[in-house]
């Protein structure tokens, strides 16, 4: 079974952009689908399709809730669509 997930990673932080990294070197090839970066400048926006076990190893604080990891739609504009998790 695939699971999804959006992360939210900001640009300045160098912490969070290292650990996704490193999640990305980890998992990438056990992925189904990553998205580009649809993100903005100040945040890197990832849509991901995968294993259970590689979406539960993201970093903690990067994932977002998002449409496309409810249901696997967008609304067209994705900035509307994430709300990250608290």
């Amino acid at each position: 079974m695939r699971f999804r997930a959006t992360v939210c990673v900001k640009a300045e932080s160098d912490d969070e952009v290292v650990a996704f990294d490193d999640w990305l070197d980890a998992w990438k090839e056990k992925m189904s689908f990553i998205s580009g970066d649809y993100g903005d400048g100040v945040v890197h926006l990832f849509d991901l399709e995968g294993p259970e076990e590689a979406i539960a190893a993201l970093p903690d604080g990067i994932r977002c809730d998002s449409k496309y990891a409810d249901v696997g739609e967008k609304s067209g504009n994705p900035t509307h669509d994430i709300v990250p998790q608290r």
